[in-house]
């Protein structure tokens, strides 16, 4: 069973040869963790750069791609997702309500999660802050049922209860550990209150290191079934790898 990070970034304002050394150095902190694949998005700026990722990324089996665009751009943004989606072959959407105003109950999102099932994509949303609140993001997971969507930081710190419960109410909606799980509780919360078919190992490296996340998850003695699942069999299943 495959061991992946859900969530990475590569940093696609860099010059080409910048770009390929972080891809490089990112694959050396998974190797040190244990990690074979990572979910790898551009940076999240007012436009990212998702031909970048792909001219860097691509060749690289190991990285499976996940766009992201700035909503406001209206249909240009959403043509960027098809051409992601189908020349690319990215397999997620990243949604940042903070960065780009998206409000998660709003006709923005709504488009977003349309076009994204139109393609097949699975959804990451941003949680941690009043417009990407847990149940903002339970409240758009229950209006698109048949797309999967992952739940970065499960609402650390302040909204983890409210991510548990968003999740318990809506089977589509699945939990990452990014950040979460350098405080390691939290996530053993999760997963007693949920199960460990519904966490989903990420790091967001550059910003944490995939070596020291994965460790601190694995202090917390949840089991080998259990973090095999978390490590990477949700994941693969979803993404039917």
């Amino acid at each position: 069973m495959p061991k992946i990070d859900f969530e990475v970034y590569l940093n696609t304002n860099a010059p080409a040869p910048e770009r390929e050394a972080a891809l490089t150095e990112l694959f050396q902190n998974e190797d040190a963790a244990g990690i074979e694949y990572a979910v790898v998005m551009p940076s999240p700026t007012p436009k990212p750069d998702n031909r970048a990722l792909y001219e860097t990324a691509g060749h690289q089996r190991r990285a499976i791609l996940c766009c992201q665009v700035n909503p406001n751009e209206g249909a240009a943004a959403l043509q960027e997702i098809k051409q992601a989606a189908t020349e690319w072959g990215m397999r997620v959407l990243k949604i940042m309500p903070a960065i780009y105003q998206v409000h998660l109950t709003g006709k923005v999102a709504q488009t977003l999660m349309t076009t994204a099932r139109d393609h097949g994509l699975v959804v990451n949303i941003h949680s941690g802050s009043e417009i990407s609140h847990p149940l903002a993001i339970g409240a758009l997971c229950r209006r698109f049922p048949d797309v999967t969507v992952l739940m970065d930081h499960m609402g650390y710190r302040e909204w983890v209860g409210d991510a548990i419960e968003a999740a318990r109410d809506n089977p589509n909606l699945y939990l990452g550990t990014t950040i979460a799980s350098f405080e390691p509780t939290t996530v053993e919360r999760a997963v007693r209150e949920l199960g460990p078919e519904r966490v989903i190992y990420g790091s967001n490296w550059p910003n944490l290191y995939s070596d020291l996340a994965v460790e601190a998850i694995r202090r917390q003695k949840l089991g080998s079934e259990a973090e095999a699942l978390i490590f990477g069999g949700n994941l693969s299943r979803i993404l039917g790898i």
